[in-house]
């Protein structure tokens, strides 16, 4: 390992990172500080970059390329420590800069982090799982949308539905002049499909071949259509023709047009997928409220700071998944809320997942679970023959990258969630909902009973036991 990290536990839910670096890795970040010197050199008889070592030392001096290699290198060790210690840190760090030479480097950073939980029960949790069916109707939903793949358009002698095609032609205008690009004819579109402004299947249901329908439609300010955006566009639509779909049978025709031999074989495919993804859902439900129960009984506040890190990553990803030329202010808008409205939005969810996360690495201490090296490329080398990577080039990829002691903590997590789930007691929704009426009715049974013994406020003693006034001599 490039760093060496001691760990020393502090008050307060704070730590001390003793690091070291060895001379070789000093030498090695020296070395390259040094080429990246050379290559910004110029002097006279020497081509850019070639600039000899000794050279670059003489004119900058040992002591000015050490520094240049420590401003350069002290984040990236930082951050290898971090890994090397398994810690995630919040808030930034307090760095003390020790012994620091050629022959080595010593740094300590104090480091605020996250509090240990108090954990409650999290083996022989009773939890609810449901069986595993496939949900009522979900085979034929499954069938009918397969033929809605095959069918076809047939027009029709009334007004048009939801769900039906129209064949239309349109005009815009807004502010009484014609929007360029706005006019379209013959164009077809779904009453109800996601392609089309909801506005324009309020307007033409009911509308039958034949007619036209004036109607307008408001656009925020935030949208991205300068010609548009905060403007009242008035759009004058001639239905031409209405079209209903029509669905084909199921038979052998329908299921050799999506691959199948048969109609037989693409029905029991269908179901034997639904199978597989009920089971898979269902299980999923189960491993996430058996965590979920362990969460609730354990005690610790998540600190504000982890949560409003955890939201900005959720809105960084969110902003790197929007369409370009659309920044996520404008996004947010165009849903209805503001930046804090967002924010607010995801701290419920942000918070639990943060809690769940800590919970489960908590019972990975309290557990004592710990991967040998040979553990992790084990690992390594069965997911490389997942991918069709070379095991070889994976492992040697993932340390060069300082991902080793990554990959232990998350196998640690992922042997920590497996622990509660295999120690878990299934049982029926019914059951879960008979012990949570039970619980409900102890709760307040308790909370009622609290309130009868509580005393009740002294009383101030009454005016007629209050001593009559000494009278004066007369």
């Amino acid at each position: 390992m490039p760093v060496v990290a001691e760990v020393t536990k502090l008050e307060d839910d704070r730590v001390r990172i003793d690091v070291k670096i060895p001379e070789d890795e000093v030498r090695k970040e020296f070395d390259r500080t040094v080429r990246e010197v050379s290559g910004r050199m110029r002097l006279p008889g020497f081509r850019p970059g070639k600039v000899p070592t000794n050279v670059v030392i003489q004119r900058v001096g040992r002591e000015g390329i050490f520094a240049q290699t420590l401003d350069r290198a002290l984040n990236d060790w930082y951050r290898l420590a971090l890994v090397s210690a398994a810690i995630d840190p919040i808030g930034d760090p307090e760095v003390d800069l020790g012994e620091s030479t050629e022959q080595g480097v010593e740094f300590s950073v104090t480091l605020q982090v996250p509090p240990t939980p108090v954990l409650g029960e999290y083996t022989g949790l009773e939890v609810v799982r449901e069986p595993d069916e496939i949900p009522e109707g979900a085979i034929q939903a499954e069938i009918d949308r397969v033929r809605e793949q095959g069918a076809r358009l047939e027009d029709v002698d009334r007004a048009a539905a939801a769900g039906d095609f129209a064949l239309i032609d349109y005009e815009a205008t807004a502010d009484g002049e014609p929007i360029e690009g706005a006019s379209t004819r013959g164009q077809l579109i779904e009453l109800g499909g996601e392609r089309i402004l909801p506005a324009f299947t309020e307007a033409l249901v009911g509308v039958s071949a034949g007619e036209t329908k004036t109607f307008p439609v408001e656009y925020p300010d935030e949208d991205t259509r300068d010609e548009i955006k905060g403007k009242t566009v008035e759009y004058i639509v001639t239905v031409q023709k209405v079209q209903g779909k029509v669905l084909p049978e199921v038979d052998d025709a329908l299921a050799e047009s999506v691959g199948f031999a048969s109609a037989a074989e693409m029905t029991t495919e269908i179901e034997e997928r639904l199978a597989t993804a009920t089971t898979r859902m269902v299980v999923e439900r189960y491993r996430r409220r058996a965590i979920d129960a362990a969460v609730a009984g354990a005690t610790f506040d998540v600190p504000g700071v982890m949560v409003d890190r955890r939201i900005d990553s959720i809105l960084h990803d969110t902003s790197h998944q929007l369409p370009q030329g659309v920044d996520l202010e404008q996004f947010l808008a165009m849903q209805g809320q503001t930046m804090q409205e967002a924010r607010d939005s995801l701290r419920a969810d942000a918070e639990l997942s943060i809690r769940r996360e800590m919970v489960v690495e908590a019972i990975a201490d309290a557990e004592n679970i710990q991967l040998t090296d040979d553990e992790v490329e084990a690992r390594v080398r069965t997911d490389a023959a997942d991918a069709g990577r070379d095991p070889d080039e994976l492992l040697k990829a993932l340390r060069a990258a300082g991902g080793w002691e990554s990959l232990r903590q998350d196998l640690r997590v992922e042997r920590a969630v497996d622990l509660v789930i295999d120690a878990a007691v299934a049982i029926t929704p019914e059951e879960g909902e008979k012990r949570e009426k039970a619980a409900e009715a102890k709760a307040a049974k308790a909370a009622a009973s609290a309130a009868e013994k509580k005393p009740a406020a002294a009383k101030k003693p009454a005016a007629a036991n209050k001593p009559a006034a000494a009278k004066k001599p007369a």
